[in-house]
């Protein structure tokens, strides 16, 4: 499996690589081109020294140089070559180094010398130049001059040696500068990299028992987004294993006292078989019945949370609905001397699933009427228009406060958990909440000024 890491190392070296030969490439090419053209100045300052001293007496030609004019290397060998040629190809002159050896000759413009390499009479690398002119005629200036051609050759191997000592310089030092940088570059990336590493082993080392660990936000700056995400995952992580532990805890309490209870009728009636009570059974199925609720509730909350729950949607009128819901339970609340104001339009239509809606409506309404103190006041209002439909069921909830109502719609959850019967198991307000969700809307919870507690349902009409 290939790493960040060995990517980095291998496009570095690669890229550096590049980099070194073509930076030598350029400082060998551009050495290359000065001392060349250091050497052309000085062949053409020999050119014209010879040039300068070339005089023509009638027919013949002559260079009036010294001896020590023409170098030769420390073995005698000779270093400078020049000829003179008449514009029909004839030899006019040749220097003493070129013994009966003739030079290559090129055809320069009168303004402008040509240069070429070539092979000097020695069998060695040479440079040459080519120049035409017309020397002076001795004793009579006027008179028309003799147009020739000077051919001067040297031999290039100082300057030959002189590059290939730079081209070796230039390929050991890159080498050493490559060797350097494949030793160099690992140990660096490694340790700038360090801290993915301590990253990558904290997140390894953490389990369910260790999310209240956090990841180090005193980091590189690229890292630094990571160990946030990574923390604010760990925070949510934490709430939702801490949620189900809550739900396992809520669970096992709500089922425990009507198993409690189901366990000592079953051993009054194994002890007594003919004296039980004529109640007996009834106790058994209302508490087989406050058990299956339990569990039903929990079913449809697993699968709305799955996305099981298909919608059914039906035009309905939002009033008959409200009212078919608040029939099951006007009885509960004249007994309790609840005062009900209901605002509710009865001709208004929504398209909708109305099984999750009356579900839903129930769920609140029971909530309302079954922890609203006697006496107290229930407010239903509705309103539609925008494409939206709004649903808000007030009551007098005096033992609330703001604080409690991030958890109204957690299951299980009540402000009094001593609190129990076998009618609420403090799983409305969540299958509720679910719904609300399938539905495409939203179920909220809040205060008002006059201490109601207000659930408002907002959904697409």
């Amino acid at each position: 499996m290939r790493t960040i890491r060995q990517q980095l190392i291998r496009r570095l070296l690669v890229s550096f690589g590049l980099l070194l030969v073509c930076g030598t490439a350029g400082i060998y090419l551009s050495t290359r081109a000065a001392l060349l053209e250091e050497f052309d100045q000085a062949l053409r300052a020999k050119a014209n020294t010879v040039i300068s001293a070339t005089e023509q007496h009638g027919d013949r030609v002559d260079v009036e140089l010294s001896d020590q004019f023409l170098h030769e290397f420390d073995d005698g060998v000779p270093v400078d070559f020049f000829q003179l040629r008449r514009a029909d190809g004839s030899t006019a002159l040749r220097s003493k180094s070129l013994g009966e050896n003739d030079l290559p000759v090129a055809t320069p413009s009168p303004r402008r010398p040509v240069f070429w390499n070539l092979a000097t009479p020695t069998g060695r690398q040479g440079r040459a130049v080519a120049y035409a002119f017309s020397p002076p005629k001795e004793g009579d200036e006027s008179a028309p001059r003799t147009p020739l051609t000077l051919v001067f050759a040297s031999d290039r191997g100082e300057l030959n040696e002189t590059l290939l000592a730079l081209a070796w310089v230039l390929i050991g030092g890159g080498a050493v500068l490559l060797s350097a940088t494949v030793l160099i570059v690992p140990r660096v990336l490694r340790k700038e990299l360090s801290p993915l590493d301590q990253l990558a082993e904290q997140a390894a080392r953490i389990d369910a028992g260790s999310l209240s660990n956090r990841f180090p936000t005193e980091v590189p700056g690229e890292i630094k987004p990571i160990s946030e995400r990574l923390n604010l995952l760990l925070s949510r992580l934490e709430e939702s294993f801490e949620r189900e532990r809550r739900f396992s805890a809520d669970l096992a309490h709500e089922l425990r006292t009507p198993i409690a209870e189901l366990r000592s009728l079953a051993e009054v009636s194994l002890q007594w078989p003919d004296s039980g009570p004529a109640e007996t059974n009834a106790d058994v199925l209302a508490i087989a019945l406050q058990m299956e609720g339990i569990v039903t509730r929990l079913l449809e909350l697993l699968r709305s949370e799955r996305g099981q729950l298909q919608l059914r949607l039906e035009t309905v009128r939002l009033g008959e609905i409200i009212e078919s819901v608040w029939l099951r339970f006007h009885r509960s609340a004249e007994e309790k001397r609840l005062q009900v104001i209901r605002n509710v339009p009865p001709a208004e239509r929504i398209q909708t699933d109305p099984v999750l809606l009356r579900s839903i409506l129930a769920n609140l309404v029971s909530n309302a009427v079954e922890y609203t103190p006697p006496g107290g006041i229930i407010r239903l209002d509705v309103e539609v228009g925008g494409g939206q439909f709004t649903i808000r069921i007030s009551n007098t909830a005096a033992d609330l406060d703001a604080t409690d109502l991030p958890r109204l719609f957690e299951r299980f959850w009540r402000k009094d958990q001593a609190r129990s019967d076998s009618q609420h198991c403090g799983l409305g307000l969540s299958l509720a909440h679910a719904f609300a969700q399938v539905l495409g809307g939203k179920l909220t919870a809040s205060i008002t000024a006059d201490s109601l507690l207000a659930l408002t349902l907002c959904g697409p009409a």
